[in-house]
């Protein structure tokens, strides 16, 4: 042992170093901090107690702790061996827990997750012995909630099931202040391989030649916790989902209406809304420009941009609306019609500048093409119109002069220019008004916000399964796991958090760093929590885990 002295400004403080060798070299390691010079406190050989100090080495803990806590809080892996198929000593409950919280915080596949557990304190908070993690356990808990059932041959998948139950559960510790709103959207995940019959081709202009499966999703716009969830193949559209959606969602209680489900304008049609009609909830949806009746309302709606029709501030454009009554889907309905003046300026501007094109290049077609004959003629302005077609009033003459006359139809480009910039929405309660039913539409994308989360944090692609029951419980992980993250994002909320999802993200990265150590010191037995930051202790006490690292209440498992 050797004692060193630090001058720090006016003040020599005292401290207490030890040399080893390692690697051939001496290296020089901090022991402890003595006291400042002058102070009166003497100085003690250490080199006795500290050599009594007997570790097993540290563990991560931090992050590790948190998300274990708040799934034992939900009670995920308690509903999931009550609901699970099989009767394994080990708990598939806390198996598919300990790789939801990988997937949240340090996503690896199931070949890699035997060593990165070992790394961590799940062994201790699961009971699971170290030795007992292996790809095979992993694979087993899989096939606890999604399996073929060999008496009727079938794949019984309890994992949806399951995944309602924990919300149902969360739902009764976290009831809402209001009524809920929610918004139901598909995503598609591209899928390597060709084996299972889930993977499909489907619409994803990026890859068209993938294939895909497809994963649905309602979230909750109050605390962003998935109510339902399901896997489709890669070639089903969003609108042929929404009877599976209406068939799974709970019966409302007290005939009350269970809230408003918001979809995108691609899952609606006559059928998904008499199908949701005939069900307590009420719909927001985006009704497509290509529906005859709704065009014949927007070019008859005038929205002007003023003060009392202002819905939205934007930074590049504010938002204007109003409510308009129409014949729509069979009957007299509530459509609230929606301006964006920059939106509408840009599609004037285009289709201005293409139009003006198409005319320039018509003018120098009827210069060229005097020897051509007429078949030839219409296939080079029918390529040259394009899907401009309808604005444009084209023919060919047979008298002197040019060969191709044409003219702009001013009808069609005044009826788009009534289009401009605006968009419907279909709201099936009356009591709303335009800015309400507006802002709730254009606020879905909450839903949004959680694929890419599943996506970037949660790293869900690639699907490394081939076998559909082994997929779909893999699925059932990555909700579980975003379940997680939306809970963190809640209570961070709930306790004044500005940013609740920027925060969760640097909560769990500071987290990252705390270890657990168990030490022997002399006869005296301790558990260290290493790198735990005090602004990090404060945020863990307003979430309601200040108590999570206490020391004092830690259990000694050496």
């Amino acid at each position: 042992m050797a004692i060193r002295k630090r001058r720090v400004g006016n003040s020599t403080y005292i401290e207490e170093y030890r040399s080893r060798r390692v690697g051939g070299k001496v290296v020089t390691e901090f022991v402890r901090y003595v006291g400042k010079e002058g102070s009166g406190k003497k100085i003690v050989e250490s080199a006795r107690i500290v050599d009594r100090v007997k570790s097993t080495g540290s563990t991560r803990a931090g992050d590790i702790d948190l998300l274990w806590s708040l799934a034992q809080d939900m009670d995920i892996p308690g509903i999931i061996d009550r609901m699970r198929y099989g009767n394994s000593s080990i708990s598939a409950g806390k198996v598919l827990t300990a790789w939801a919280i990988n997937r949240v915080i340090d996503p690896e596949s199931a070949t890699q997750l035997e060593s990165w557990v070992k790394t961590t304190d799940i062994p201790r908070l699961s009971g699971i012995d170290r030795e007992k993690w292996s790809k095979d356990l992993f694979l087993d808990s899989l096939d606890a909630i999604c399996f073929d059932d060999r008496t009727t041959q079938e794949l019984r998948d309890l994992s949806k099931k399951i995944d309602m139950e924990i919300f149902r559960e969360w739902r009764e510790k976290h009831p809402l202040k209001g009524g809920d709103h929610v918004a139901y959207d598909l995503t598609t995940v591209l899928f390597f391989g060709t084996s299972c019959p889930l993977a499909e081709f489907g619409y994803n202009p990026g890859h068209l030649n993938r294939r895909q499966i497809n994963i649905a999703l309602m979230a909750s716009g109050e605390d962003y916790q998935p109510e339902y969830h399901a896997v489709f193949e890669g070639s089903r559209t969003g609108v042929t989902t929404i009877r599976n959606l209406l068939a799974s969602l709970p019966e409302p209680r007290d005939g009350q209406s269970p809230g408003t489900i918001i979809w995108d304008r691609g899952n609606m049609s006559m059928g998904s809304l008499r199908d949701l009609e005939s069900t307590p909830w009420r719909l927001i949806s985006g009704i497509p420009k290509s529906v005859k009746q709704i065009r014949d309302v927007l070019q008859h709606v005038e929205i002007r941009t003023g003060p009392q029709n202002l819905t939205r501030k934007a930074n590049t454009a504010h938002i204007y609306s109003t409510l308009a009554h129409g014949m729509l889907y069979g009957r007299v309905r509530n459509i609230a019609v929606y301006l964006n003046p920059l939106k509408a300026l840009n599609e004037s501007d285009e289709r201005n500048g293409e139009l003006s094109l198409i005319g320039k290049e018509l003018d120098r077609l009827s210069g060229k093409c005097v020897e051509w004959d007429e078949s030839r003629i219409r296939a080079e302005i029918s390529r040259i119109t394009g899907a401009w077609k309808d604005y444009m009033d084209v023919r060919i003459s047979r008298k002197g002069g040019k060969r191709i006359v044409w003219r702009y139809r001013s009808h069609a480009i005044n009826a788009s220019e009534r289009l401009d910039g605006k968009s419907a929405i279909l709201c099936t309660d009356t009591s709303l008004s335009a800015e309400e039913i507006v802002n709730t539409y254009l606020e879905k994308d909450f839903v949004e916000k959680v694929f890419r989360t599943m996506k970037t944090q949660e790293e869900i692609v690639p699907v490394r399964h081939r076998l559909e029951r082994r997929v779909r419980a893999y699925v059932f992980v990555m909700v579980t796991a975003y379940r997680l993250i939306a809970a963190i994002v809640y209570l961070l909320r709930e306790s004044g958090a500005k940013e609740p999802w920027e925060m969760s993200q640097e909560l769990l990265g500071r987290l990252s760093r705390v270890e657990r150590m168990e030490i022997t010191l002399g006869k005296e037995h301790r558990i260290w929590y290493l790198n735990l930051r005090k602004e990090t202790a404060e945020t863990l006490k307003k979430i309601g885990y200040g108590k999570l690292f206490d020391e004092k209440n830690q259990k000694y498992s050496l």
